[in-house]
């Protein structure tokens, strides 16, 4: 009779029909302490086959279901958004290439004023101070660097975000809203758009309690939602379908998609969904062909007498074999089975030779992912090295975050337009954390030669205009302009032996890199 023990997690809830007596289903022989075994006991005993633990989880989205739904995009939109997140939650590589995406900008920004005339510029006028000082605290209470990131994130895995302001200019919130239920219905200046909100939302679950509030003593008497969403939504009840969709006021929302095509923005990686959902049935065989290698399975045979001459007569009573499997199953760990039989059984062996085969097809195809996007794998393997072509492979990578801050940057000044003033314009610096370093060095150079850039250069790395005159006040309160003077300091010292410039491991190729860390320019010129 076969058993394993496994895991309570393992174990199917399948019911069974009891088992059966001894009385039914046994028949004695003449021999004293011989017992036989009927068909039916042994027709259970083959229905209860080794389990070998590996309950195979299909994904809840199959290639055909995808390419049923890319044949009509439109239609099948969020079909489409449902298996990105779901993805996005189980796909480990899907996960990381949105995080490189969304992550790598700095997010570093300044303001600039709009000078009405040149020829008369403001001169630390008292109304032009609070008025910057007011900007810059309203831009720091947004807080850009954390919801941009958000922004770029859900933009990539929905292919469109759609968010709503909450400003009551000491706090700010963006409520990010379902894009089932958001469609862009308008383009304005500066390529923003206009949106609309799908108002049966609110007929769905419990969502109307959010909008108008339960009234209940242990929660809030008012609804979550703005004024906007009760409105549109008492609309479309009082008046019927055609106010299903209102506009959403421009100067509440921030939307940007991925792609030129608002009518259906898709995931921006849809492309590449049916390689990685290869890799989890790539990565779902190996593990279930794993753990069956490591399967063992212990097979005890009952003695028969042979002499007797009466058909399945065995030599010890199976109820002593059943006590003593019973014992023997007690103590085996996870992955040990055992079974019983009257068959001579031949060497079972699970054991896969061709393993190290299994991990390179999944690993190759893993490699084939990176190459239809463009991305290096020396991003994400810590294995693999070199620099030849990584730096101008990232460069090319981050043309799309840089390109959809661009897009947050228009939406944020949009808001500044609208809703603080129309004398400053916002600007995102197009600097990454690959290109911090060049992007600082550049700004250096025109400050050295006098070029209005020294609050670029002092936010450029990660300040806000906020925390730059904030500590520029606090140091010279302090008098610290006057107490720390800079260092002087010299490229070249003399009496120093070797000169020149000390390349970067950038600028290195990857045999100039493996020569240095080898040693083998030790004791010549080159190694000075």
């Amino acid at each position: 009779m076969a058993t394993q023990k496994t895991n309570n997690s393992a174990k199917k809830s399948v019911q069974t029909e009891p088992s059966p007596t001894r009385k039914n289903e046994l028949t004695t022989s003449t021999q004293k302490y011989a017992q036989m075994i009927n068909f039916q006991e042994l027709q259970r005993i083959l229905q209860q086959n080794i389990s070998k633990g590996t309950n195979r989880t299909y994904a809840q989205y199959t290639k055909e279901k995808l390419k049923s739904y890319i044949k009509n995009p439109l239609a099948n939109i969020d079909n489409i958004r449902d298996i990105s997140n779901f993805l996005y939650r189980v796909s480990h590589n899907y996960k990381k290439i949105i995080e490189y995406y969304s992550y790598t900008p700095l997010f570093s920004y300044n303001v600039s004023y709009k000078v009405p005339d040149w020829s008369k510029p403001p001169k630390n006028s008292k109304d032009f101070i609070q008025g910057y000082q007011e900007l810059c605290k309203r831009l720091e209470n947004m807080n850009l660097k954390q919801f941009s990131s958000q922004i770029i994130a859900t933009c990539l895995r929905d292919g469109i975000y759609c968010g709503f302001c909450y400003d009551n200019e000491d706090s700010f919130f963006i409520s990010a809203l379902d894009p089932k239920y958001c469609k862009i219905s308008a383009l304005t200046e500066n390529n923003t758009f206009i949106l609309k909100f799908d108002a049966s939302y609110f007929d769905n679950g419990n969502n109307k309690e959010f909008l108008y509030g339960t009234g209940s003593p242990t929660d809030t008497d008012e609804g979550l939602w703005d004024e906007v969403f009760v409105q549109g939504y008492e609309d479309y009840k009082n008046k019927g379908n055609d106010y299903k969709w209102f506009e959403l006021p421009p100067e509440r929302t921030i939307s940007i998609i991925c792609g030129d095509d608002p009518v259906a923005p898709l995931p921006y990686l849809l492309a590449i969904f049916s390689e990685l959902l290869d890799l989890l049935d790539y990565a779902e065989l190996i593990r279930n062909k794993t753990e069956l290698e490591n399967y063992v399975l212990l097979i005890s045979k009952i003695p028969m007498n042979e002499n007797s001459g009466e058909v399945n007569d065995f030599a010890v009573d199976l109820e002593i074999v059943q006590a003593t499997q019973s014992a023997i199953d007690e103590v085996l760990p996870n992955l040990v089975a055992s079974a019983w039989t009257p068959c001579d059984i031949e060497k079972i062996e699970f054991g896969n030779k061709n393993q190290v085969e299994d991990t390179n097809i999944y690993g190759q195809a893993v490699h084939n992912l990176f190459s239809t996007l463009g991305i290096s794998e020396m991003i994400f393997n810590g294995e693999k090295s070199g620099s030849v072509g990584l730096k101008h492979s990232i460069t090319v990578d981050m043309t799309l975050p840089l390109e959809l801050l661009k897009r947050i940057e228009a939406n944020i000044q949009r808001y500044v337009h609208l809703n603080i003033s129309e004398e400053w314009d916002f600007k995102f610096h197009q600097v990454s954390v690959f290109n911090k370093d060049e992007y600082l060095s550049q700004l250096k150079d025109q400050a050295t030669l006098g070029l209005p850039v020294k609050m670029d250069y002092a936010t450029a790395g990660g300040k806000t205009p906020y925390e730059v005159m904030n500590d520029t006040y606090t140091e010279n309160a302090l008098g610290f302009m006057d107490l720390w003077k800079p260092l002087n300091n010299s490229y070249v010292q003399s009496g120093k032996e070797g000169g020149g410039q000390v390349k970067k491991d950038d600028d290195l190729s990857d045999e100039a890199i493996a020569t240095r860390d080898s040693g083998k320019n030790e004791g010549t010129q080159a190694g000075k």
